[in-house]
């Protein structure tokens, strides 16, 4: 397994967010020198980003770039795959395949947390999946060969496929193959998973995990044990990245180093 951190691309604009900010070059270059190999993207609108720009600032840091995250283009813009308006499912679709064009660059995959969108009151619950499945057709039609992983998010946040068991049946029945899962250890424990059984359930799946602390702090400031998490991902096998995920708290410079020397134990060193 490898370790990777949440950077969020200068399009994401509001700071309450579960990933690091600031100029990309600094950033990144923070990041690879407290010894993580890889940074996820968090974005918002990635068609406005400097693809080109960001292209330097990831081979200047020598990181890896495994996963684009969606989730701010519900949480800034909300837009959303199910959203009753027809021009919103059509804007969500085209920010999807630009985080998709943008994913490319790295063979990197791209999640699907909030941007599936929820269930709303009048519109019949058959009619939201049928929304999601369609909208996944249409991008992997559309980009083919960009990995999506889907993401379920815990109940405050979300209110269809929660479960890890429940987005492994739609992912199924979608039967896409470049369509797979990604794990976030809050959701499983908020869900209140039991996180062994979920993870050995998704392994064929699996192409992606984030983890974090109790309420996002910082890896060791909180009340999860992550150690019996990561042990349970080598046991499937698991090879891919690792993002941490959480609130800057009380500074990013904290959230960063604290979470590195927390998990640093479970990486070896060639990999982390």
């Amino acid at each position: 397994m490898k370790l990777a951190y949440m950077y969020a691309t200068p399009d994401v604009t509001h700071m309450q967010v579960t990933a690091i900010q600031g100029d990309p070059f600094e950033t990144l270059e923070y990041l690879r020198h407290t010894g993580y190999t890889g940074v996820e993207f968090l974005v918002a609108n990635p068609a406005a980003l400097d693809a080109v720009m960001l292209r330097r600032a990831v081979a200047e840091a020598g990181l890896a770039m495994p996963a684009v995250c969606t989730g701010e283009v519900y949480g800034q813009d909300q837009l959303s795959f199910a959203d009753p308006d027809p021009l919103k499912r059509a804007a969500a679709i085209d920010r999807m395949k630009a985080a998709m064009s943008l994913a490319a660059d790295y063979d990197a995959a791209v999640n699907i947390g909030r941007l599936r969108g929820r269930y709303v009151e009048g519109v019949p619950t058959h009619q939201t999946l049928d929304w999601i499945a369609e909208a996944l057709h249409i991008c992997t039609r559309d980009c083919p060969g960009v990995r999506v992983v889907m993401e379920p998010i815990n109940h405050l946040y979300a209110n269809c496929l929660m479960g890890t068991a429940d987005m492994l049946e739609f992912v199924r029945e979608t039967n896409l193959p470049d369509v797979g899962i990604m794990l976030d250890m809050a959701h499983m424990l908020v869900e209140q998973e039991n996180v062994a059984d979920s993870i050995e359930a998704a392994r064929d799946y699996l192409w992606h995990f984030h983890v974090t602390d109790s309420d996002r702090l910082p890896l060791g400031d909180g009340q999860y044990e992550v150690a019996p998490i990561l042990d349970i991902l080598r046991t499937i096998g698991y090879d891919r990245y690792v993002t941490v995920e959480t609130f800057q708290i009380p500074d990013a410079q904290h959230a960063v180093q604290a979470s590195y020397h927390h998990l640093l134990p479970y990486f070896s060193s060639s990999t982390v």
